[in-house]
């Protein structure tokens, strides 16, 4: 059901949408989105048809600035600590961010912006969105000279969040061409151990469809070796674990390794022999005052 995400590296210096009653149906990935371009009301009907002149060809969509600063909705979770992402004081975070509301916020404050639906943040893998945002231009002079930085971009978003409130209706709003929507929102999933999920997630999010972070690694691990098998050159996980005794063999075999430890018995290169061979002359030495 959802498409690969991916989880990127967040960095402070890393370099909208629309109106919250309206609907972006099939939103185009990576789009730059302008204050000017908001629909206001629609166009009036046309008493008789006209001939359709031939349209243009669409123009590409815009790359996203490097210069554009990141947006994750884990910034404003009121579940996290500061340690786990939040960059609000507490009173300002909220339950259940999404990155569409984000980029209505930002849009109410007359800023640019581009979403990036598939973009995670490394410590929120199920709630995947990024907003960028022009704080400043390119010269680095303030996009909106109301907004002194991000910062304080960080509280005037909040601020919205807080008032618009996430509802299960919230996810509906944003559409990506190709992806199905269910007639009801899937029931939270369960959080893997040491991680947090919201109860309200984008449809598009890697927990619905199991692409999340696992309980148990090493077990996953062994799983995908042992699919392996049919491939040349791969071995045989089953005969050879057998062979091994299981996982005690295993233990046995890295234990007797321990007589290695120190390798106190190899004195110089060129010395006398050490160990058994050592023993053996000393025997040896005793037969001689024998006789």
């Amino acid at each position: 059901m959802s498409r690969h995400a991916q989880i990127e590296e967040v960095s402070d210096s890393d370099p909208e949408e629309i109106a919250p009653s309206y609907s972006d149906d099939d939103l185009p990935r990576n789009a730059i989105i302008s204050p000017v371009n908001i629909p206001t009301k629609a166009a009036p009907q046309p008493q008789q048809q006209m001939p359709m002149p031939s349209m243009p060809a669409p123009e590409p969509q815009r790359e996203i600035p490097r210069h554009f600063s990141c947006l994750y909705p884990v910034y404003f979770d009121k579940t996290r600590s500061r340690a786990e992402g939040r960059k609000v004081g507490a009173e300002l975070a909220v339950e259940n961010p999404l990155a569409r509301d984000i980029v209505d916020a930002v849009q109410m404050l007359g800023l640019n912006a581009g979403l990036e639906p598939e973009k995670l943040h490394p410590k929120d893998w199920a709630n995947p969105g990024r907003v960028r945002v022009q704080v400043k231009n390119e010269d680095g002079q303030l996009a909106n000279p109301k907004i002194k930085n991000k910062h304080h971009l960080y509280i005037l978003v909040a601020q919205y969040l807080k008032a618009n409130p996430t509802t299960e209706k919230s996810p509906y709003r944003l559409r990506i061409r190709g992806l199905p929507m269910p007639e009801k929102l899937p029931a939270a999933p369960a959080a893997p151990r040491g991680w947090k999920i919201g109860k309200i997630l984008p449809i598009h999010s890697p927990a619905y469809s199991g692409g999340g972070v696992s309980d148990n690694p090493l077990k996953d691990a062994m799983a995908e070796m042992q699919g392996m098998q049919g491939m040349e050159g791969m071995p045989n996980m089953s005969e050879m674990m057998n062979q091994m005794g299981g996982m005690g063999g295993l233990s046995n075999m890295l234990g007797g390794l321990g007589g290695l430890g120190g390798m106190g018995g190899m004195g110089g290169m060129g010395g006398e022999p050490s160990g058994a061979g050592a023993e053996k002359k000393k025997k040896e030495k005793k037969r001689v005052i024998r006789a």
